[in-house]
């Protein structure tokens, strides 16, 4: 009995040893999530309150179209999180912008390519064909995705005797999205659509890229009796998109 009573003691200093560790350790621990959240850069991240110990820092917004070299990019604004660099020298010409491949597609669907878009209120949105993928019908369709302003976005597209096609994920089936050989008037209908209509083969357009382009397919698209506009240039693809004042700003096609 008086070894258990002089052991009472003992074990009443351990827990209460053992409680203020915890606590200190839980301390600790909420210590340096906090910081997570409170508006400084520090405790080892990339940037203010994300990175490192953090949730990883959003690569969609901005970063990638700042005009600097920063978190890990390669060069600017290329490389690391954002697109790769580019190094061939076609695409690097300051016009190809406005001169594009010389090639025949109004839609090119190479792998890699990508089209950056800038609107009103900086905001942007970039298409990227990142692969192929073989959908229901079994053919292979350039998988291309949508990021920035409209959230993420596949789409999946092929290119078959000069006709373009587009996956419908709710159908299960493709559509038409742009016709071989286009001729002024000509029209069709989509799921989403209540019609389509080639407007023009040599439309002209004035860019905010600065780019004076000519000889484009002017493709009008009407839902609910409101009709909208895309501009589409031949070796180049889509330059501009009047239902969202969108032009292209940016651009890598193989």
């Amino acid at each position: 009995m008086k070894n258990e009573k002089t052991a009472r003691p003992h074990r009443i200093i351990d827990l209460v040893s053992l409680m203020v560790v915890s606590i200190f350790v839980i301390s600790g621990l909420s210590s340096c999530e906090e910081t997570c959240y409170d508006g400084k850069k520090n405790q080892n991240e990339e940037q203010e309150d994300c990175g490192g110990p953090c949730v990883p820092c959003d690569t969609t917004n901005g970063t990638c179209f700042d005009g600097l070299q920063n978190q890990g990019e390669t060069g600017i604004d290329c490389g690391g999180p954002c697109n790769a660099c580019i190094t061939d020298t076609t695409v690097l010409n300051p016009n190809f912008i406005c001169t594009g491949t010389g090639g025949s597609s109004y839609f090119p669907l190479s792998i890699n390519s990508y089209w950056i878009y800038r609107m009103p209120a900086s905001q942007w949105f970039q298409l990227e064909i990142t692969e192929e993928t073989q959908m229901g019908n079994g053919e292979f369709y350039s998988h291309m995705i949508t990021t920035g302003a409209f959230g993420t976005i596949h789409d999946y597209y092929r290119e078959e005797s000069g006709q373009t096609f587009k996956w419908n994920n709710t159908l299960s089936s493709e559509e038409v999205y742009l016709p071989s050989n286009p001729t002024v008037g000509m029209q069709w209908t989509t799921a989403g659509t209540d019609s389509i209509v080639i407007e023009s083969v040599s439309a002209s357009l004035s860019s905010q890229n600065g780019c004076s382009y000519s000889d484009l397919l002017k493709v009008v698209s009407y839902t609910s009796g409101t009709g909208s506009s895309s501009y589409y240039m031949q070796g180049l693809g889509l330059v501009q998109l009047t239902s969202d004042s969108a032009y292209l700003d940016s651009v890598v096609v193989y």
